[in-house]
C-alpha cells in the first residue's frame, strides 16, 4: 500500500468503530426489499422505491447531501435531506464514503437539469468500504496492476465487466444451441490418471489416497467418446481443460472450451453445424455478421472458404509435404527455404509439419476458413480420409490472422488402428516429442465394445471471445487471468 493511501484508510477505519459505537452494524446479513437501478429507472416520478448500489460520489450542501449509486453499469443519484431523514441519520452520513454500498428507499422525482433523483427516506449502510479507490486508476494503463487487482478493476473499469458479460453469453448460448438440437450436457473427470485428447503438457500432481501421479486434463475427449460408447448419442460439456505450456497474448494455461460428440455423423456434417452456430453467435453477440478485429474486417456473412491443409503449405512455403514424408528430407526442405522455428528440438516429421503450418501458413488466415484433412500424423485420434488414408477428416475454422476457433473430425473407432497410433505417439515420446499422446488402454476397451461413427468438435471460448470483442489479449477476457508470481 502506498504512503497516500495510509491516512485515508485510516480514516476510514476510525468511521467503522464510530459507526459500531452508534450501534450500526457495517456488514448486515439482510438487505431489505429493493429493485435494481435498471428496474428503479424504468418507473415514474413520484414512484415509492427502495435500491441499493455502490456510492461513487458525495457532494454536500449543508443541509442536504447527493449521492451517486452505481450498480451494475447503471447510476441513481440520492437526495438525502436533514429535515426528511431526521438529524441523527443525517448525522451519520458523514461517517459514509465513496465505495461503500448502501440500501436507500424513498420517492423518485426529476431534477430540473433534468436527472432521475430518488429523494431518501430511510437508507441503510449494507458494507462499509476500507480502501479508498485510487486516485490514478481511471487511466491506468498498467495492465498487470489492473490483473492482479481484478476486483477493483470491474469496479472502476466498466469495459472490463462488459468483457466477463460477453463471454458469460458466449457460454450461454453455445449451451443453448447444443440443447436445442437434442445434446445431452455432461461432466468429466478433471483430474485424469491418463492425460489424452489432444498434444500437450500436461499438469502432475500426486492423488495422496491412491498413491499415485493423476493431471489435470488436457482436454476432456476420451470421456466424452467412452459415453457415445456408452450410448450417449449426442453430447457436449462446457469447462476448464490445462495445459503446462508458454503463457502469451492467446495462450492461457487454463482455458474454457466447449467440447461436442454426434454419433452417427461425420466431419462434413459439423462443419455446416459449426457455421450455423458461430454465425448465429456473432450475430446475437455483435448485432452485426462483420467483425472489426485489430483493424480488419471479419465477415462471417458469407459461406466460410474451404481449402486443403496441405495446398495451403504448398502454396505459402513452395513444399509438397505430401511427397516428403520422411522428416530428413522435410527437413532439409524446410532449411533450404530458411524457414527457422523458435523451438530448437524438433525430431519428428509429424512436430515440423505442424510448427510449419503455425510459422508460414495460420497467421495469413484472415476471413473464416475451414481448413480440411490433415496429414493423418498430425491427428491420432481421428478416421482416416475416405479418399486418402494418409489423411484425417479433420478441419479447423480459422480466422482474425490465425486465430484456431473450432477443431473437429470424424473419430476413429477401429480399436486396432487406434492402439498402434497410440504406440507410434509413444514412440514419438520415446524420441523426444513431449507432446505426443499417451496410450489410453480403457479408452481402447470402450473402443473395442464397439462405438458408432462419431464426429467431434471442440471450441476455445476465450479466443472467440477476443475475436467477438476486439481484444488483442487473453487475458481481458478471463475473469482471473494466470500471472507470474510477484518477485
Amino acid at each position: 500500500m502506498n504512503q497516500q493511501a495510509r491516512p485515508e484508510s485510516e480514516i476510514r477505519l476510525d468511521k467503522l468503530q464510530q459507526l459500531q459505537k452508534l450501534g450500526v452494524n457495517p456488514y448486515p446479513a439482510v438487505v431489505p426489499e429493493h429493485l435494481t437501478l435498471n428496474e428503479a429507472r424504468q418507473k415514474k416520478d413520484g414512484a415509492k422505491v427502495a435500491i441499493v448500489g455502490r456510492v461513487s460520489g458525495i457532494r454536500g450542501h449543508g443541509k442536504s447531501t447527493f449521492f451517486d449509486l452505481v450498480d451494475e453499469g447503471d447510476k441513481l443519484q440520492a437526495y438525502f435531506k436533514q429535515d426528511e431523514i431526521g438529524d441523527k441519520d443525517y448525522s451519520h452520513l458523514a461517517l459514509l464514503d465513496v465505495g461503500d454500498f448502501l440500501w436507500a428507499s424513498g420517492e423518485l422525482f426529476t431534477t430540473k437539469a433534468g436527472e432521475m433523483t430518488l429523494k431518501v427516506k430511510e437508507y441503510a449502510l449494507l458494507s462499509k468500504s476500507l480502501l479508498p479507490i485510487p486516485e490514478h486508476w481511471h487511466g491506468l494503463s498498467d495492465v498487470e496492476t489492473r490483473y492482479r487487482s481484478r476486483a477493483l478493476d470491474f469496479k472502476i473499469n466498466e469495459n472490463a465487466r462488459h468483457l466477463i458479460e460477453v463471454r458469460g453469453k458466449v457460454v450461454e448460448l453455445i449451451r443453448e444451441f447444443f440443447i436445442r438440437h437434442g445434446f445431452l450436457e455432461v461432466h468429466t473427470p478433471i483430474l485424469q490418471p491418463i492425460p489424452g485428447g489432444a498434444a500437450a503438457k500436461p499438469f502432475k500432481t500426486r492423488y495422496n489416497a491412491l498413491e499415485a501421479d493423476f493431471y489435470l486434463r488436457i482436454a476432456p475427449e476420451l470421456y466424452l467418446k467412452r459415453l457415445v460408447a456408452g450410448g450417449f448419442n449426442r453430447v457436449f460439456e462446457i469447462g476448464p481443460s490445462f495445459r503446462n505450456e508458454g503463457l502469451s497474448h492467446i495462450h492461457n494455461p487454463e482455458f474454457y472450451s466447449a467440447e461436442a460428440y454426434w454419433a452417427y455423423q461425420d466431419y462434413v456434417g459439423f462443419m455446416a453445424a459449426t457455421q450455423t452456430l458461430v454465425q448465429e453467435l456473432v450475430k446475437k453477440v455483435t448485432g452485426s455478421l462483420k467483425v472489426k478485429y485489430q483493424g480488419q474486417t471479419i465477415d462471417f456473412s458469407r459461406d466460410f472458404a474451404v481449402r486443403k491443409y496441405v495446398e495451403i503449405v504448398r502454396e505459402d512455403t513452395g513444399i509438397d509435404i505430401e511427397k516428403l514424408t520422411d522428416f530428413k528430407d522435410l527437413k532439409k526442405a524446410v532449411d533450404e527455404k530458411k524457414i527457422t522455428f523458435e523451438n530448437q528440438k524438433i525430431s519428428v516429421w509429424s512436430e515440423l509439419v505442424d510448427e510449419l503450418f503455425k510459422k508460414v501458413c495460420r497467421d495469413k488466415i484472415m476471413q473464416p476458413t475451414f481448413v480440411i484433412d490433415y496429414p493423418i500424423a498430425l491427428q491420432p485420434l481421428a478416421k482416416r480420409h475416405r479418399a486418402n488414408p494418409e489423411l484425417a477428416e479433420q478441419f479447423q475454422l480459422i480466422a482474425a490472422g490465425g486465430f484456431e476457433l473450432v477443431k473437429a473430425y470424424s473419430e476413429l473407432n477401429d480399436p486396432i488402428d487406434q492402439e498402434a497410433r497410440f504406440r507410434e505417439q509413444m514412440k514419438m515420446r520415446d524420441a523426444g516429442w513431449e507432446e505426443a499422446q499417451m496410450l489410453d488402454e480403457n479408452f481402447i476397451e470402450a473402443l473395442k465394445f464397439g462405438m458408432p461413427p462419431t464426429a467431434g468438435w471442440g471450441l476455445g471460448i476465450e479466443r472467440l471471445v477476443m475475436l467477438l470483442t476486439d481484444q488483442h489479449s487473453i487475458k481481458e477476457v478471463i475473469p482471473f487471468p494466470t500471472l507470474r508470481p510477484k518477485k
